[in-house]
């Protein structure tokens, strides 16, 4: 139970405190669950968040990874939904996260564009000089689960997510990825990895990409979970969609109105192999 809502030592050790007191004051002589969910619920103290990853892979979901605290990390649900049009007019619609910001007030106002909606814009510039031409999709990526969003460290999981809806392939649900992608292609690096390395440990991910910059030897000795160095979006992809599932996937293009989504595509069940 202590577990569940501390986040550091010191956080145990109030919680604990509280909760004695609590016991010694009613004269018993042991502490339970009840007293410490006395204290939290008192002092109004939020659980942490603890994710796991999807029991399946699943077209367009795709285990990112975040830092919500001082070396804390948490795994992030980053979906896309793929809409077919016509003529290259299609759009892009992010949820979960604020799209614009206003700052300022009375005769000034400064309006900006959120970090992760300007990471989305360098993943679709990224897929269109991949050929994946994304501008014939109206798009929907959402972040669900509230967790707030750095959008670079977001964009090789969002680059994956609008290449599984585009392409129909689904994306193994024990990896985990982070990264920043530059419109010329680069895993950039980001910050936080250790812990986000660990949150992805924790959540039952059994591989986790992150870019080549933010690579340590430390990484070589974890056991049951398996860090991959990447440099570029193209060997991203590699490692995501094997060959053998690029070849089962049909070529024929979908009619307009058919949606690329988990609950209407058979997902492909990925070998347990590398």
């Amino acid at each position: 139970m202590v577990k569940k809502y501390a986040t550091n030592g010191r956080e145990a050790v109030n919680v604990i405190q509280l909760a004695a007191g609590l016991a010694l004051s009613e004269k018993r002589s042991e502490i339970t669950a009840a007293d410490v969910e006395w204290v939290v619920n008192s002092s109004q103290i939020p659980p942490r968040p603890d994710r796991k990853v999807p029991s399946a892979p699943q077209i367009g979901l795709v285990n990112g990874l975040a830092v919500y605290g001082p070396n804390m990390g948490t795994l992030l649900e980053i979906e896309v939904s793929a809409i077919p049009v016509k003529n290259g007019k299609g759009q892009y619609t992010i949820t979960g996260v604020v799209d614009e910001e206003e700052l300022g007030g009375g005769q000034r106002t400064l309006r900006r564009k959120s970090m992760a909606k300007g990471s989305v814009e360098n993943v679709l510039t990224v897929l269109r000089r991949l050929d994946m031409k994304p501008e014939n999709y109206d798009l929907h990526i959402n972040f669900p689960g509230g967790t707030p969003i750095d959008g670079p460290s977001a964009g090789v999981a969002m680059a994956t997510a609008i290449a599984s809806a585009i392409k129909g392939i689904p994306v193994d649900n024990k990896l985990a990825m982070t990264g920043e992608v530059s419109i010329h292609g680069n895993v950039k690096p980001v910050g936080g990895v250790l812990a986000k390395v660990e949150a992805a440990f924790q959540a039952g991910a059994e591989r986790v990409i992150v870019p080549k910059e933010n690579w340590q030897a430390i990484f070589e000795d974890l056991q049951g979970l398996k860090v991959i160095p990447c440099e570029r979006v193209e060997e991203v992809f590699d490692i995501v969609f094997p060959a053998e599932h690029k070849a089962s996937i049909p070529v024929e293009t979908p009619a307009a109105g058919d949606v690329y989504i988990a609950s209407n595509l058979p997902y492909l069940q990925a070998d347990s192999a590398e």
